[in-house]
């Protein structure tokens, strides 16, 4: 007898082995063209790719110089490109709670197209473009799907969203639904503003669990890799490394940089010398700061590249004869060891500074701060019955002890 579906209940979807390649990096280093690069190599090895954009300021069409739309357009055999359409994915999974906002606001005095446009909070797109790639994620058209993302800033914030929407779950929604349910019948006829139906926690609660979905799907380092794109030039790579701490402590799988718009040997004029000898320099710290991460290059070209042709061209020397679907590394996700009588939660994190670490334990979670990202990690229940003991930086990871008295009055 089939299973009766519950209300609200989000459709269980089927396991996906899509390959998932997200791309990211400083604004301007050149990420569009290397993701674009990226996909059309893909498509040539025989996988269905498609490259999607979630950058506000789209260029994916200006790469390809084709147009494209925000429902995956052909580009050429196996290949689709799509540009999100923030209006589109507000109507898709918004509603419920666009309207009630927008409701309130206008019952507020707000005109009705400043409310329409106020009820789209901040995040919105960020959510919207996770929501996109686990949607095509289970398309069988697609093998492969290369996301474009936007600037590194954006893209930590996007990266964030499943963390921050579990706590607000977890420590706020339940409490707030349950007081609203019981003051309803009695406060809507004292106050003129309308208050949340149960219609619009349903698609709070609807939208929470497909965002939890997202999150299983980014951190599965067997279908997702992150890859880092920048510039030879030191605020980039400064950048790129603080990128790849954020993205360590929040276990997203990195398997390689991609290092863009190198002056090639066979410029030789006098006026290149010294930036030459800069980008060496800055070639070598690269790969001292990002090993054991596969660095791929690419120089800067004598023409714009645009258009699939060339594009192939700049995947050629980034990629050689390697499929760029593959995984090219696949480092250690966080890990709990028994060491010297105590627990120790090893998290990654290679460029983080002491100062810029705060941790602490809050019941059975325990709390990393790194400057203005946090992350609440739940403690296994072995753990969770330990007193936090002391927390190092070591060996590019910040190390946790939980019991025993070995480490406790290390500095």
């Amino acid at each position: 007898m089939a299973r009766k579906k519950k209300k609200n209940e989000e459709p269980i979807a089927p396991p996906t082995d899509t390959r998932i390649i997200l791309f990211t990096g400083k604004g301007g280093v050149g990420k569009t063209s290397v993701s674009a690069a990226t996909a059309v190599r893909s498509a040539a090895y025989g996988h269905g790719t498609l490259i999607m954009s979630t950058d506000a300021a789209h260029s994916l069409s200006d790469s390809f110089d084709l147009p494209i739309g925000s429902d995956p357009t052909p580009i050429a055999d196996r290949l689709w490109g799509m540009e999100i359409d923030i209006n589109e994915q507000i109507s898709r999974h918004w509603g419920a709670i666009h309207s009630f906002l927008t409701q309130f606001m206008r019952s507020r005095g707000i005109n009705s197209i400043v409310a329409d446009e106020l009820a789209v909070m901040p995040g919105m797109e960020e959510i919207f473009s996770l929501l996109s790639v686990k949607h095509y994620a289970h398309d069988p058209r697609f093998d492969v799907v290369i996301v474009d993302c936007a600037p590194t800033a954006d893209t930590a914030r996007l990266l964030a969203i499943p963390d921050i929407a579990r706590w607000y779950m977890e420590k706020i929604f339940h409490i707030e639904r349950v007081v609203i349910r019981a003051v309803r019948p009695v406060a809507q006829r004292l106050i003129d503003a309308p208050l949340p139906s149960e219609a619009v926690y349903d698609s709070v609660e609807l939208l929470y669990k497909q965002i939890l979905g997202v999150k299983e799907l980014l951190v599965d380092r067997d279908k997702t890799s992150i890859r880092m794109v920048l510039n030879p030039e030191k605020m980039v790579i400064k950048e790129a490394q603080r990128a790849y701490t954020f993205l360590s402590l929040f276990d997203f799988g990195i398997d390689a940089v991609v290092v863009n718009r190198l002056l090639p040997e066979e410029v030789v004029d006098p006026y290149y010398s010294k930036w030459k000898e800069i980008q060496a320099q800055h070639m070598t710290l690269v790969r001292e700061s990002f090993a054991p991460l596969p660095i791929l290059t690419a120089p800067l070209w004598d023409q714009e590249i645009v258009g699939p042709p060339l594009l192939s061209e700049m995947a050629g020397v980034m990629y050689g004869d390697q499929d760029p679907a593959g995984i090219f590394y696949q480092g250690k996700p966080v890990r709990i060891v028994h060491e010297n009588g105590s627990y120790v939660m090893e998290i990654p994190m290679p460029f983080a500074s002491r100062e810029d670490l705060e941790t602490w334990v809050n019941g059975d979670e325990v709390v990393i701060k790194y400057k203005n990202f946090k992350r609440n990690l739940i403690l296994p229940r072995a753990l969770a019955k330990q007193d936090l003991g002391q927390a190092e930086l070591k060996d590019r990871a910040l190390r946790l002890y939980f019991g025993g008295n070995e480490h406790a009055s290390k500095e």
